[in-house]
Order: C-alpha cells, then structure tokens, then sequence
C-alpha cells in the first residue's frame, strides 16, 4: 500500500492534531468517567472501528474489516504514546505518570482518539482495499508471432511412361502430370482444435469466441465458464484495443492475463479470439498447445471458407 504525497501529509496533520488537542484541557476530566476494564474497552474499540469501516467501505470482507480494526487499534495506540511525550516534555510529568495518561488514565484524551482514529485512517484503507481488488489487474501485453503465410508446395511430377503402338522398341513419351495432393489429416471441426490445448491437465478451459463475443467452440469440464468469459474475453480485448489506439495505430493480436489463482492467455485467429485458461504453476506449457490449436483453426477456416473474412460469415449466419 503506497500513499501519495497529500495523502500522507493530510494523515500526518490529523495525527498531530489528535495528538495535540488533550493538552488544551488536561488535566481536566471534562466530567468523563467510566470503569470499563482495559480488555473490554479493546474488545469494544474493535467493534467499533469495524463497524465503522464496513459502513463507510461499502461492506468490505470479513479478513478486510479485522485488518483495519487492528490497524486501528496500533495507530491509537501510538496517538496515545504521542500524547504521553508531550505530557512529559510540556506539562513536566514522570515518564510513569505521563504513559498513563497518554494510553488509558485521561479519558478525554482515550475519547477523542478513539473516536478519531477509523476517520483519519479512512482514506489509507480505502486505497489499501482497492489494491487487493485489484488483483486481477496485472495485464501483460505479449508480442506475437507475425503469421507465417503458407506456401502451397510445388505439385510432384508423375511419370507415365506409355509404349508407342506397334513400336515396342521405340522411345517411350514421358507424360509430365501433377501427383494429386493429398489433404492433411486436420480435425472436424473448432472444437477438436479447442479440445487439444484442454488435453493438458493444467488448462481449466478453453473457448473460442467471435467478435460479438459468442462462443464459437467450447472445451472444460464447467460450461458456465463458457458463458461467463465469452463477454469477458471480447470486452478486454475492446478495452485494451481501444486504449492502445490512443497511443499509436498498432493492432492487439496477444495477451495474457495474471490473475491470483490462474491466468488467461488470449489470441486472435481468423478474426476470433482464442481464450485459454490454466493454472499459474503450468510453466506455460499451455502456449505450445494454444499455437497449435491456432495453426489448427487457420486451417479449418481455409478449408471451409476459402478467402472470405470473418465478418461475411458471421453476417450470413446472423440474417
């Protein structure tokens, strides 16, 4: 959790302020006296100060809450030590005496900085709660391998070699004919390509989307995963876009995705998007496949559609 410069000045000023106030009254009770034992009143202030950050964070969880209730607790404590030094530097106490009525005697002071402390912390829990949400934040834009056009290998020549009738000694006619090519052994369809990058134990799933964000082809064991990142996958592909746009004309083919538990690795091929997800120990095994299954569907797509873009296919089958 980092803190900007006004921030941490306007923290600090609070801090003085609460600090410096009880020197105004003391050694004046102000008529505030109560007998709780220390540990309830603790018990009490940590009530208090989650209550206090669950209403004014938007009902943040549980393990958030806890956090800033002991957060709270040590900064009033170190209020209460500051107190207690200027207790003895200015009103010439005892180091005993002054510790004291910094930390628990002078009720008005325990007041003040109880009731002050979630308050001046607010703003730094605030922004140290949308950094924990922010854990799927790390993007990381890859480069990708430029396309390799391929190159229609140059057809075989058969020789047929026919005798000339009635003339068994003459030359032989050698007839040049192009050997038929025969086609690669490729899948049926998407979902055996999407289906070879899930054949690896560390890919949750895969999915292969349009542009509209419709899922084209499907592989894991969960098939609401398919309806929830389909959306996903085409809005950041549209927001990373968008804002690389703004930069220079360049074109987002690639990126992977960081998440706490798992990460996403994200590919365009044939104007779709290819989608994968898998864990983060996988050592990123899970590429290999995701090129393969992408050489996969260019293919497919070539056999099937020839030259014709995506979006003519997507808008035929739409009408």
């Amino acid at each position: 959790m980092k803190l900007n410069a006004q921030e941490s000045r306007h923290t600090i000023l609070l801090f003085l302020i609460v600090a410096i106030v009880p020197l105004i009254f003391f050694p004046s009770n102000l008529g505030l006296k109560f007998g709780i034992p220390l540990s309830l009143y603790i018990l009490a202030e940590l009530i208090f100060y989650g209550a206090v950050v669950f209403v004014f964070l938007g009902s943040p969880p549980m393990r958030n809450i806890v956090t800033a209730a002991i957060l709270s607790v040590g900064f009033r404590l170190a209020l209460g030590t500051a107190f207690a030094i200027l207790l003895f530097l200015m009103k010439g106490l005892s180091p005993g005496s002054a510790i004291a009525n910094g930390l628990w005697a002078y009720k008005p002071a325990l007041l003040l900085q109880t009731l002050t402390t979630p308050f001046v912390l607010m703003s730094a829990f605030r922004i140290m709660f949308e950094n924990e949400t922010r854990t799927a934040g790390k993007i990381t834009i890859t480069p990708y391998r430029d396309p390799v056009k391929k190159q229609k290998p140059v057809p075989e020549v058969k020789e047929i070699r026919r005798e000339v009738i009635g003339k068994p000694n003459a030359p032989r006619i050698v007839i040049g004919q192009p050997v038929e090519e025969q086609p690669d052994v490729a899948p049926k369809g998407f979902d055996a390509a999407v289906r070879h990058v899930c054949e690896l134990s560390a890919v949750k799933f895969a999915v292969l989307i349009d542009r509209d964000g419709l899922p084209v082809a499907f592989s894991g064991d969960e098939l609401a995963l398919r309806d929830i990142w389909s959306p996903i996958g085409t809005l950041i592909t549209e927001q990373i876009q968008s804002s690389l746009r703004r930069v220079s004309d360049v074109v987002l083919q690639a990126f992977d995705l960081s998440l706490d538990t798992f990460r996403i690795h994200a590919t365009e091929v044939c104007g779709m998007w290819l989608l994968v997800c898998a864990d983060r120990n996988s050592k990123e095994l899970e590429k290999v496949r995701m090129n393969q299954a992408a050489d996969m569907i260019e293919r497919i797509y070539e056999q099937r559609y020839g030259n014709v873009s995506v979006n003519e296919i997507l808008e035929e089958s739409y009408v």
